[in-house]
């Protein structure tokens, strides 16, 4: 009789560890099950506010206008339509350059070796920034800093590209989005070029010398841009002190067209014997080709 006792409690005692263990499995289990969901959540969560793949996408808009460092404006109509037009060109250049054909599917003018820039690509970079009421007038014009002329031939509808440096005082970086009042508005650091101020070393600046407010607005589900205001937010006192001049002829440091420069080497010699055999006294290529034409 006391052996079926002590058999009975055994197995008691058995099936009490069993279920012990396995609650102890399930408790395990539901703690590690909430440490997931937690993180899952989190993760979920900073994904959620995670702007830096939309800031960068702010960064590539804006690449062409804040290298030619634009005055304030409260709506398109007071900015400098040369510059926008300037800035819409170097757009498209880039756009171009970054496609599967790269330049070398472009045109080239024969005396100069300039790039045949279609003026329906740069209308193209144009609205792709400012909207697609906004429209360009196609005409040959001097560059913000009147040291450049941008040919434009009216029968091949083309800007001729010179093969030449241009330059841009800074390159944009997108520190903050804020929407408000059905506007977006874009904080932009500016970074100066590399050797801005003569200096190439690593100790060049890296961080934005000032900030500006690029002000964005709805039409048909795409933030187009209106206007330019100086922000709130300032540099520290280091970037600051390293800010480059704002009239110096800065046309000499830095050239987002050497791709146009490469290709033109590239081109037949037969080009250059013909521009030798020239007389001395003709028009120097940066005419118009219309005038060269003519002549």
């Amino acid at each position: 009789m006391a052996n079926t006792i002590s058999q009975q409690e055994h197995e008691r005692h058995k099936r009490r560890r069993t279920r012990q263990w396995l609650g102890l499995a399930i408790c395990v289990l539901v703690l590690i099950g909430g440490f997931t969901v937690i993180a899952t959540a989190v993760n979920g969560v900073a994904v959620l506010f995670d702007d830096t793949d939309e800031k960068l996408e702010y960064e590539q808009r804006l690449q062409a206008l804040v290298m030619l460092d634009p005055l304030p404006f409260e709506s398109l109509d007071q900015a400098d339509p040369a510059l926008f037009k300037e800035a819409s060109i170097w757009a498209a250049v880039s756009t171009a350059q970054a496609s599967a054909t790269g330049l070398d599917s472009y045109e080239r003018d024969p005396n100069s070796d300039s790039l045949l820039l279609p003026a329906v690509e740069v209308d193209a970079a144009a609205a792709a920034l400012f909207g697609p009421d906004y429209e360009l007038t196609h005409e040959t014009f001097n560059n913000v800093g009147g040291d450049m002329t941008f040919e434009y031939d009216e029968e091949k509808q083309c800007y001729l590209i010179p093969v030449t440096g241009q330059v841009g005082m800074y390159t944009p970086k997108v520190v903050d989005l804020d929407k408000k009042s059905g506007k977006l508005y874009v904080t932009v650091g500016y970074v100066p070029a590399p050797g801005l101020n003569g200096d190439f070393s690593l100790s060049a600046p890296t961080e934005p010398t000032k900030y500006m407010d690029y002000v964005f607005e709805k039409v048909d589900r795409t933030y187009y841009l209106t206007a330019l205001e100086v922000s709130e937010m300032k540099p520290s006192s280091s970037a600051a002190a390293s800010a480059p001049e704002t009239d110096m002829d800065y046309e000499d440091y830095f050239d987002p067209t050497s791709a146009i420069a490469e290709g033109a080497g590239s081109l037949p010699t037969d080009s250059t014997s013909s521009s030798d055999s020239a007389p001395a006294d003709a028009e120097p290529a940066s005419e118009p080709a219309s005038d060269s034409a003519a002549e």
